[in-house]
């Protein structure tokens, strides 16, 4: 089995939390830009506030899993966000039986995403993460000049104790933007374990 470790930090230092991870044992991962939504300063105080954001993304064996975690949650650099996450859906994983934290997802066109992170935060979500990105091309597509023009889109993730998840997607399902087909898709994700990094 693996794990996939997530870390959410400032701009500019997930290249070093990427290094350590390699050194521990990981083989590599991918780094994401987005940017903070939390409203609070204490938030902001923890380096999870409105901000320029890196996601750092590995996947780790089990056997060195432990070794890059306490590398990461050690990291005295920097502020931000450490969780990791079963790579696998094995439904008699422990974590995903029980578990106090969920990583949600939520996938939408762009410009929606700070709307999203409204009705979470009145269901009971503190702050996420915004990630630009791009659908994929379809055959609905617009062509121009010959290219394709693909929809831009953003994937906020929020980390939230699991008695909230389903209250805030809930909430969000209900926003009139979401009704249409196609307008944006939620999935969360078991946390085996989540620290702070300070």
């Amino acid at each position: 089995m693996s794990s996939l470790l997530l870390a959410i930090v400032g701009a500019g230092k997930a290249d070093s939390l990427m290094q350590l991870a390699k050194e521990s044992g990981s083989s590599g991962g991918t780094i994401l830009r987005g940017r903070g939504t939390a409203s609070s300063s204490l938030l902001c105080l923890l380096g999870l506030g409105d901000a320029d954001k890196e996601v750092l993304l590995t996947l780790v064996d089990d056997g060195v899993e432990q070794t890059v975690w306490d590398a990461l949650s050690r990291f005295p650099h920097t502020r931000g966000l450490l969780a990791s996450v079963p790579a696998s859906r094995n439904e008699d994983h422990p974590v995903v039986k029980e578990h106090a934290f969920d990583l949600v997802y939520m996938i939408c066109a762009s410009g929606f995403a700070d709307d999203i992170m409204a009705a979470a935060r009145k269901a009971g979500a503190g702050g996420g993460t915004i990630i630009e990105g791009r659908g994929t091309a379809t055959s609905e597509d617009i062509a121009f000049f010959s290219a394709s023009l693909v929809p831009e889109k953003e994937m906020l993730i929020i980390l939230l104790p699991h008695t909230e998840r389903d209250a805030v997607l809930e909430a969000v399902s209900k926003l009139p933007f979401l009704q249409e087909e196609g307008s944006g898709i939620a999935f969360s994700v078991p946390v085996q374990k989540v620290a702070t990094l300070r």
